[in-house]
Formats: C-alpha cells, structure tokens, sequence
C-alpha cells in the first residue's frame, strides 16, 4: 500500500491477503490445548523487534491467541470450518422464508437471472438468491453446495452489530448514536478517545486506522487473532482525529460489541440472538469467541445459511421489518444507508453506492477498472465480506440479491446489481458501459457456465 489511507477492505480474512506474506497465521480459531506446558509443544516466540511491544505469554489466558499463531491454515484468505475456534451456538428459531415464483410468473426477466447464475458460477460462487418484491425469482447453489450449506459471513457480520446498535436504541438502552463510546466504554475516557461517538464507530471514522504488521505483539495481529476483546478495545490506538477521515478497521466492531453488552447487560451474542436473528425466523448459526467462554468477534465469522442473509436483506429493504414484525425504527434504517460524512460509500456498516470505485474499499479498484464502473441504481447499498460474499439491496427496485462464493479475481461487485437492475428498467445507452462484460473479460463462452447450474430451489 502506498499511502495508509489505501486499505483493502473486509474483515481480518481480507488481512490475509497481505498479512500471509509476511507471517502465516490462521484466521480467527482456537481449540486451545491448556494441559501441556508450551514449552513441550509449541516453538518460542520469535525475538521482538525494538521498539515493538511484546507478545503476549504463552499461558492458559492466551491459549488462544497462540493456538492461532502455532496452526497456520492451509489458506490463510479462506480457511476450513476447523480453524474458526471457539465457535459457539448464535440460536435461531427457524422459520418460514419467503414466498418462491411460480412457474410463469417472474418478475424479473428469466434470461437476466440466467446470465447472473452463469456469472456466480464462473467467478467461482457457491450460491445466488434474487428476492424482487418480496419473491424468490431464483435460487441457485454451485459446487456442491446447496441450501443448508454454511459459510463464514466474514465481514457481511458487521452489519449485525450496526443493527444491534439500532436496537438498542429502539429500546432505549442508548440515548443517541451521538453520545461518546466511553459513556459504556470506561477505558476510552482519555483525552484522545472520550469524545469518539457511537456514529462515528458505525461509519469506520473514528480514528482507526492499524496498518499490518508481522510483529505478534502489534495491535494489528492482537485485533484479529488476540484472546480478550476487552483488551484489544482499550489498547486501541488513534491514527487520525475523528470524523477527519475514514478506514476499515475491526477496531470499530470490536468496540461495538463491547458497547451492546455494557448498555443493555446482556452478551453480544445473546442480544443478537434475541432481538435479530431469531425473529428473522434465521437457522442455528456459530459465532466465533476470542476464547472459550469469551466474547464474541463481532467483526466477523458468523457460520451460517444462504438464506439467513437474505432474511436481513430483506428486513433492511422493508424499512427494518421482517413479516409483520418491527426489529428496526425505520428512521435507523434510512440513516444506515445514507452516506456518511467521512465517506460518501458507506453508511452504518454497510457499503453505499458505488463503493467498488474507492480505492479505501477495494484495493483494486484502479488496476481492474472499477473506478470507472458506475451504479445504474444510485440507492444501492450492499453487506459485503471477503471471497465475494454480497447482499447487495436496492429500495427503488424492491430488489435484494445474495451471492456467497469463494475468492476470484473474476469477480467485482458491481456485476450483479447492474445487470439485474439493467433487466428491470429501460436503459438510455449513455448508461450501457455500466453494464461490465464478464464473459469478454473471463474469455469464457456464454454457456460454459450455464452447464452446471442447478435449479431452484423450492
């Protein structure tokens, strides 16, 4: 990175990126072997570097943090099920989704959603669900995956916190979203951080801003793979003044988390569990701990369903109700998709707009052509994780659209909702190079992909 206001975006999984070639380190996991002496089983630390701080001691505390560091994964940008530890149950209450079209009656063009699952497939996706007016048009699962296949959300979980903020607030455990942090946060009443809002810590503005760094005492590898959240939200450090500037930091989530449970006395997870994901009729997910009984990550690394993602989706496009039932005040939700001070694109943990053309949210953006690729719905606003993961809504087309899949260079952001909210309006032709040409660009024929397509599900 040239400039430290250039940051890849995404959660501690998007790090991986450039973290892997420096150190490699597992993502978040932990299944923490306390009985035998480090020293029997593990390699000592390597030597810190001066003016570094020190690595934490390899004790029962920190069982954790170093079980991550001693068990690399295979693929540190996307790891197996195995290496996210502690996992513990985020409870559901399964429950009916949405109505599917019938035979006849979509509403948006069949031949739209056909080229938007051969797309899904061919840059290496794993699933695709199009919700238009309420209705499932298709659903469609790849490479063996189907319905009841679960994924790591990564940083598609951020939004939970933001919506747990909202609950809060509905509820009256906060005030504003403009009262200081250290209101709950007592760690945070120095004079850099006490002012730090609550609104700032939704829109990534707070002051931010750690760069990666191989040391394993750093705040860099403490804030993704650390043992105890507490400590990482008080040892967080400013880089920038708030409100002056914008980056994507898990120091933000973090911190959230912590906010939800000293506000309304009850675990992060729990309080998700209760007031979101169980009324959004959402499956039995696992969130991942800092340690075994710990606190949650609450940046990332919510193992769960396709569909669930599409019941908050939707929930967000309905003004923040889910069947009847009201989980957000609608003003909350307006706010959370409005562009913010620091940012034009992003809002309350979500990307707003055409956030693929800023180099602080896709580091690629110059280099593949994005920043010139426009959003032909300017209300768009997307949940987004690394590997591709997208809930991608657009409120003047009542359209939600789901992709899960795996990393790809083949895939950009802005393909999807361009290409099926291009299928639902007339397009003056000034707006047709909005439209990105996946196939020319892949060099791969229109069928190639179409071939292994499964059908909807009911």
């Amino acid at each position: 990175m040239s400039s430290p206001a250039v940051f890849p975006r995404r959660n501690a999984m998007c790090r991986m990126a450039l973290l892997a070639a420096v150190l490699t380190v597992t993502p978040a996991v932990a299944a923490l072997a306390q009985t035998v002496p480090a020293s029997q089983t593990t390699p000592a630390a390597p030597a810190t570097p001066a003016g570094q701080p020190a690595p934490p001691p390899r004790d029962a505390a920190h069982a954790a943090f170093w079980w991550r560091i001693d068990n690399p994964s295979p693929n540190p940008i996307d790891s197996p099920y195995r290496f996210y530890q502690p996992l513990v149950p985020l409870v559901g209450a399964p429950g009916p989704f949405l109505p599917i079209a019938a035979a006849g009656t979509l509403t948006v063009p069949a031949q739209a959603l056909d080229e938007a699952a051969q797309y899904v497939q061919a840059s290496n996706g794993k699933a695709l669900i199009v919700v238009h007016r309420g209705v499932v048009q298709t659903e469609r699962y790849f490479g063996g995956s189907d319905a009841d296949t679960v994924f790591s959300a990564h940083s598609m979980a951020k939004t939970l916190g933001a919506a747990a903020i909202g609950v809060a607030l509905r509820e009256g455990h906060i005030k504003s979203l403009d009262q200081p942090a250290s209101t709950w946060l007592h760690e945070w009443r120095d004079p850099a951080r006490a002012a730090i809002t609550l609104r700032q810590l939704l829109t990534m503005s707070a002051g931010f801003r750690n760069l990666p760094s191989k040391d394993l005492g750093s705040h860099y590898i403490q804030l993704h793979y650390g043992a105890d959240v507490e400590a990482i939200v008080r040892d967080a450090p400013l880089a920038y003044a708030p409100e002056t500037d914008f980056a994507w930091d898990n120091d933000n989530s973090h911190a959230i988390g912590l906010v939800i449970e000293r506000a309304t006395g009850q675990s992060y997870l729990d309080y998700v569990s209760s007031r979101l994901w169980q009324p959004l009729g959402a499956d039995n997910a696992e969130q991942l701990l800092d340690r075994p009984g710990g606190r949650a990550m609450a940046y990332c690394c919510v193992w769960s369903k396709p569909r669930d993602w599409v019941r908050v989706g939707q929930m967000l496009l309905n003004g923040g109700s889910w069947q009847g039932q009201r989980l957000l005040d609608e003003g909350f939700v307006r706010e959370l998709r409005t562009p913010s001070a620091a940012n034009p694109n992003f809002g309350y943990q979500v990307v707003v707009g055409a956030a693929w053309q800023d180099l602080r949210l896709n580091r690629r953006a110059l280099t593949q052509g994005d920043d010139k690729v426009a959003s032909l719905a300017p209300d768009l606003y997307y949940l987004s994780g690394i590997g591709g993961l997208q809930v991608a809504v657009v409120p003047s087309e009542q359209l939600v659209i789901l992709r899960v899949g795996k990393a790809s260079a083949d895939w950009r952001e802005h393909v999807l909702p361009n290409l099926l909210v291009a299928a639902l309006r007339p397009q003056p032709a000034a707006a047709l190079p909005a439209l990105y040409d996946w196939r020319q660009a892949m060099q791969a024929a229109p069928a190639a992909a179409a071939t292994q397509a499964q059908p909807s599900r009911p």
